[in-house]
């Protein structure tokens, strides 16, 4: 007979165990640059009280971004298929929308970011990479 568990014999947890930690972390740290950092309140310009759309589309993407991580976390809890799909995408996102702002905030010659471009490009890459497993066995998974 068969265990119906999530854990092998060793105890370890079977790779179908959606991982709920990383997508936590992930959602903790863009919703904190999304909601609740200092920059939330500063999308205008002091001097010409303009709104800056780098300031404000990097605002928009953090939450976007967040918002994916919170979804995926909530399915892993509820052991819905498609969790590690859903984080794969919002690292996948992550990571195209990071590499976007820093060739944004490298041509724009009048507004900055808060982080260095090379931040940005180095936070890019890890969720790019990172994600593309996550994405392939969410895919896999919905599948089938």
């Amino acid at each position: 007979m068969q265990d119906a568990s999530p854990t092998d014999r060793a105890g370890m947890v079977s790779p179908a165990q959606p991982d709920i930690f990383s997508p936590l972390i992930s959602a903790a740290i863009f919703g904190y640059y999304g909601f609740l950092n200092d920059t939330v309140r500063d999308v205008t310009d002091d001097q010409t009280g303009q709104t800056v759309p780098l300031w404000i589309g990097f605002l928009w993407s953090m939450r976007l971004v967040a918002l994916l991580f919170v979804l995926s976390v909530v399915m892993a809890l509820r052991r819905t298929r498609g969790s590690l799909f859903v984080s794969g995408l919002g690292g996948m996102l992550a990571a195209l929308l990071l590499a976007a702002f820093a060739v944004w905030d490298a041509m724009d010659q009048q507004y900055m970011l808060a982080a260095p471009g090379w931040l940005l490009v180095l936070f890019a890459a890890w969720n790019g990479y990172a994600s593309a497993g996550s994405l392939r066995d969410g895919v896999r998974e919905l599948r089938g």
